[in-house]
């Protein structure tokens, strides 16, 4: 007995062309709508957790580096960020500053057998740091010794492993969890182990054989105080000291007003997508239905109902559409991951994976996109089925 999967399965594989163009026009718009889906959540999840990771209110670092210092808290640009004078003295008397850290930025140097170049080093003190220390706090380490490092999620190394900076060995103490940040990228040591380092006269011209060096300072403000009115004071104390003063929620809204604007384009973009998707997928399954009207009409003069005859067609649409959702989605994944830490890199942006069941989530959006624009391709067939009769369904078409 002829049922209408087995049927519906005949007319897709006797149509063969008519088949694989529909099944390109579902699988283009489906890659589209999913891949800037994931690609958008991403960058969102990347920014608002870039701003809890960063964890202080206020960021203050030399005027000379100021670009520096967000390329390497955003974007992973190896560096060395120095202060001729450290200002974290004169902003502790600051009313309304809570808590202080510091962290020494550096680029590391050569490449060897047993050393990296090209990575950045951040000095941390575990027990004040506002963030790589308070996540190591809640992961239980709760000390760094000197011959020990924290590293970023794609630095490419696991716990136990050995490598060497600055002519010395590190054993890496933990992998840091994915912040979709500069950290990503970054290696972190104690000030104990930044102060042999910089001490060491092999390295004079670069750091002057001095200790205590620092690069960024972390500000954690008092609750009872407004944060803008700290960062004024701040910046007056330290008008003539060669510093900048950065809000980190101002920073944030920089990032969000980026990644509102890449969400605008992708709006636009999908929507042109959806559109054509329609628009051609009408056009085929009505050329398709009046090429096939003689079948139809056929199929209603030896007693099939109108209703049968629908669902036939619509499971032979519905066949090649999940078809072409599948191999959309599983397309986008496959080229997305691999080539993440990639995109992380080129966009200059905060740039996290959203997770599986996100991504399970923007599927079964994706799916439900489609068939709303197949429903719609085929309301206007399955309206001409249920008006015409059937002698005037098989006659002849010129």
């Amino acid at each position: 007995m002829l049922t209408a999967n087995r049927f519906a399965l005949q007319r897709i594989n006797h149509q063969r062309f008519r088949s694989l163009i529909f099944f390109f026009l579902v699988f283009i718009a489906s890659t589209c709508i999913f891949g800037t889906d994931v690609f958008m959540e991403n960058m969102e999840s990347g920014v608002k957790h870039a701003e809890n990771k960063i964890g202080a209110d206020i960021i203050v670092v030399p005027s000379d580096y100021s670009d520096d210092a967000k390329e390497v808290l955003f974007e992973g640009n190896a560096c060395t960020i120095l202060f001729q004078n450290s200002p974290v003295e004169k902003i502790k008397t600051v009313e309304g500053v809570k808590h202080v850290s510091e962290q020494l930025y550096l680029k590391t140097l050569k490449m060897d057998c047993c050393s990296a170049a090209g990575v950045q080093i951040i000095a941390i003190d575990i027990h004040s740091d506002f963030a790589v220390g308070e996540w190591l706090k809640n992961k239980g380490i709760e000390k760094l010794g000197e011959d020990e490092l924290i590293v970023g999620s794609d630095c490419g190394l696991q716990v136990d492993e050995k490598i060497g900076f600055y002519d010395r060995i590190f054993t890496v103490a933990a992998v840091l969890e994915e912040t979709g940040m500069g950290y990503d990228e970054s290696a972190f040591i104690s000030f104990e182990a930044a102060n042999k380092i910089t001490a060491n006269p092999q390295y004079k011209e670069l750091f002057h054989e001095k200790t205590g060096l620092s690069s960024m300072v972390l500000i954690d403000v008092d609750e009872r105080y407004e944060t803008d009115t700290v960062q004024k004071n701040i910046i007056n104390i330290s008008y003539n000291d060669g510093v900048s003063v950065y809000s980190t929620s101002r920073l944030a809204e920089k990032l969000v007003r980026q990644v509102n604007y890449f969400h605008c384009l992708s709006y636009i973009m999908n929507a042109f997508v959806i559109l054509l998707a329609t628009v051609a997928l009408f056009s085929l399954i009505t050329v398709s239905f009046h090429q096939r009207r003689n079948q139809v009409g056929s199929l209603l003069s030896v007693g099939i109902g109108k209703k049968k005859i629908m669902q036939v067609f619509l499971i032979e649409y519905i066949y090649l559409m999940l078809a072409g959702i599948v191999s959309g989605i599983i397309l986008t994944i496959v080229f997305l991951l691999p080539l993440h830490s990639v995109i992380k890199q080129t966009l200059h942006l905060p740039y996290i994976f959203i997770g599986f069941y996100r991504i399970a989530f923007l599927s079964f959006k994706t799916i439900g996109i489609n068939f709303a624009i197949l429903l719609l391709a085929l309301s206007f067939s399955f309206y001409q089925i249920m008006k015409l009769e059937p002698a005037i369904l098989a006659e002849e078409q010129v």
